[in-house]
């Protein structure tokens, strides 16, 4: 099984592609690193937040 690893998945642009990644992408792995700063908020991702 192969992973998608995306970086700035926590700011506006990364957490909508995380969003549309999944729905297309449904049982893949997809791992996420934000280094969270000014543009980074978790809240975006909160509804995902369950996604393993």
């Amino acid at each position: 099984m192969s992973a998608l690893l995306v970086t700035g998945g926590a700011g506006f642009i990364g957490s909508n592609f995380v969003r549309h990644w999944l729905a297309q992408h449904p049982g893949e792995r997809l791992v996420n690193l934000d280094a969270l700063t000014y543009a980074g908020n978790l809240e975006s991702l909160a509804d995902i937040e369950a996604n393993p």
